[in-house]
Formats: structure tokens, sequence, C-alpha cells
């Protein structure tokens, strides 16, 4: 449970200012909540390089104020260099390659179409859950197996309340090249939907969603998931 943090607290947006020519969301409240800037460098190792403008080609790493589970975290792109607000191959290919190097089962990327949530502006949100989640214990059935192709296989969830493709692959680049096709044709059809990246980012679910035509409002990438945050006990009593 948490009483500050609801799926839509992203909707509000504060200037972040100069020099990170980025927005920063509403749920991290002071400049002492951004950890480091990530970019790609020159040599194969990684290293740490003090510096107090991040590049343009990164990706700010944001504490979040009201988490919802253990290391919440915005990944937000250095939007001085972003090559579209809504979606940037080569920035979701590093954040890919940063759930890579990260190199930890419990470790989760979400994001949300921009359509959703904050229209304009992409950024993705991550922590670490112990267990999987519900979408990642429900059965799959293949849809295309290219694995000795194209280095892509791709799945569809069943027997979940929800639609989601399951994008699967060891090879970073050709992963990030078809999840970034199939969003941008669905945000071209104006389909909302969200992503959540698995399996040290092998793993990517697709979820395209309606919708609601009484809210008005869609499901955040979390709730897709099977992972709900309720602000009190009594609502989580009404729930289970």
């Amino acid at each position: 449970m948490n009483d500050k943090w609801n799926s839509f607290s992203l909707k509000k947006y504060d200037k972040f200012g100069h020099p990170f020519g980025c927005l920063k969301p509403n749920s991290a409240r002071s400049y002492e909540e951004l950890l480091l800037c990530i970019a790609e460098g020159e040599n194969n190792e990684p290293e740490v390089v003090p510096s107090i403008t991040p590049p343009n080609n990164g990706v700010l790493l944001i504490a979040n104020a009201y988490p919802v589970e253990y290391g919440h975290i915005f990944l937000v792109p250095n939007a001085t260099n972003q090559l579209s607000s809504f979606w940037d191959k080569r920035m979701f290919g590093l954040i890919t390659k940063i759930a890579s190097e990260v190199n930890s089962a419990a470790f989760r990327v979400f994001f949300d179409d921009g359509t959703s949530i904050v229209p304009k502006h992409m950024f993705f949100q991550a922590c670490y859950f112990a267990n999987p989640l519900p979408v990642e214990s429900s059965s799959t059935v293949a849809l295309y197996d290219g694995a000795t192709r194209s280095g892509i296989c791709v799945s569809e969830i069943v027997d979940y309340p929800l639609k989601a493709l399951v994008f699967t692959s060891t090879n970073v680049n050709a992963l990030v090249d078809v999840v970034s096709e199939a969003c941008l044709a669905l945000h071209e059809n104006n389909t909302v939907h969200s992503l959540m990246m698995s399996n040290n980012g092998r793993n990517v679910f697709l979820f395209p969603q309606v919708k609601n035509l009484v809210t008005g409002c869609c499901l955040s990438a979390w709730e897709c998931c099977g992972y709900f945050v309720y602000h009190t006990k009594v609502d989580f009593d009404r729930a289970s």
C-alpha cells in the first residue's frame, strides 16, 4: 500500500531546469533525487565519470519520492538530444542495455504510451520485484519463432485478463528494432499501450489497451502486469 502514489501521478510535470533540459516527474521532489546519468561511451568497460552537466545522449536516473517497490526510479532521456517526443529507438536501446547490465532477474522496466499518461514526453520507470509478476507466470502460445533467422520469438499470453504479446531475444538490437516498430505502429493508430521489460532485458511484454468508457483512463504498466497499489487497507481488503 502507498498513500502517496497513484498510477496517474505522472500527469503533472515540473520543469527540471537548466542544464538538464528535460522534464521532472512531480514524484521527484528535489534535485537531490537525481542519482546519475547513464550514457554510451567509447570504452568496452563501464566507468564512473564525475560531471556537473549530463551528456546530451544520456538517460537520467531519478529517485521516486513515493516508491511502489524497492529501488523505484524514473529513467528520463535527456530531452535536449531526444529524437522524438514519443519514442526514441536509440534511447530505448540504451535502456534495454541498462536492464541487461544490471543483470538481476528481479529488475523490471516499465513504459506507458504518452497518449495514456503524459503526452509528448518519453520516460520509463524501474524497480525490483522479488517474485515474478502475474503476467510472467501466465501461459503463452508461440506466434513467431525466428530464433534461428531473426533472433526474435513472439508469443501471445493466454488465460490472462488482458491481451499481451511477449517479444523474446538475446539480440538486443533485433529486440529494440521489432518492439520499436510495434510501438510506433500502435501510436500512429492512436492505440494506447504499455510495456514491461524483464529477464535482464531479454523479454518485453506489450499490452495494447482500450480506454475505459466510464473513467476515460487506461491501466498503467504496473497494473497490466498484475501489480496494484492501494491507498488504504480498506481498498486492499475490498480487492482481495
